[in-house]
């Protein structure tokens, strides 16, 4: 199995120190490739593509609430070395929420901030294979999230950084549109990835 992942972020500008009555806006972007073999004979390769833009008031030193989207998509393909088939999905996902992020500075460069995302998300799948007929199918799901998760920003001047995070605790519903097929998924990631992010604190006077 080979995977490369890729995290980039939103560029950001101006502002002045995060404190109470300021604009956080922040983000980030990632982009996932992997490669995986089953068996001598069956391949999988997989892209998805993330952007996941913010934007919050900060209403005291330590409290700061907002908004959040989220835009993905991602492409899955199946091949069987010796034959022709191949079956391909392709995936898209919108999500749309609040959040609440509590922060304790430690130093003039270092802070932790907890966050809690509470968001609803749309989804299509389209799935089709070149096999006789040429078999094609598309779901659509819709669905309900909360995620937890801390976070250690980094300042490098005037309030604008970077946020590190290595999981996070969440629950998850979703249901497929017009079926009585449903998903309930309650999560626990931490030191399963990182995930990077660039956010800017703006004055509003």
């Amino acid at each position: 199995m080979k995977k490369l992942l890729v995290i980039g972020a939103i560029a950001l500008f101006g502002g002045m120190n995060a404190q109470k009555n300021t604009i956080l806006v922040g983000g980030d972007i990632s982009l996932l490739t992997s490669k995986d073999k089953f068996g001598s004979t069956t391949t999988s390769e997989s892209n998805t593509f993330n952007f996941n833009p913010r934007v919050g008031y900060q209403f005291t030193d330590n409290w700061t609430a907002g908004v959040k989207l989220g835009v993905g998509t991602g492409k899955v393909t199946e091949q069987i070395s010796g034959t022709s088939y191949e079956g391909t999905e392709k995936i898209n996902n919108f999500t749309y929420g609040v959040f609440g992020r509590y922060t304790q500075p430690l130093s003039e460069t270092f802070a932790v901030f907890g966050e809690l995302d509470v968001y609803a998300s749309n989804g299509k799948a389209t799935y089709s294979t070149n096999a006789p007929g040429n078999f094609s199918s598309t779901n659509k799901t819709t669905g309900f999230g909360v995620m937890f998760t801390p976070n250690l920003f980094i300042n490098f001047k005037n309030s604008f950084g970077l946020n590190f995070n290595i999981g996070g605790l969440g629950y998850e519903t979703s249901k497929i549109k017009d079926s009585d097929f449903k998903t309930n998924a309650f999560g626990f990631s931490f030191g399963k990835g990182v995930t990077v992010g660039i956010s800017k604190n703006f004055g509003t006077k």
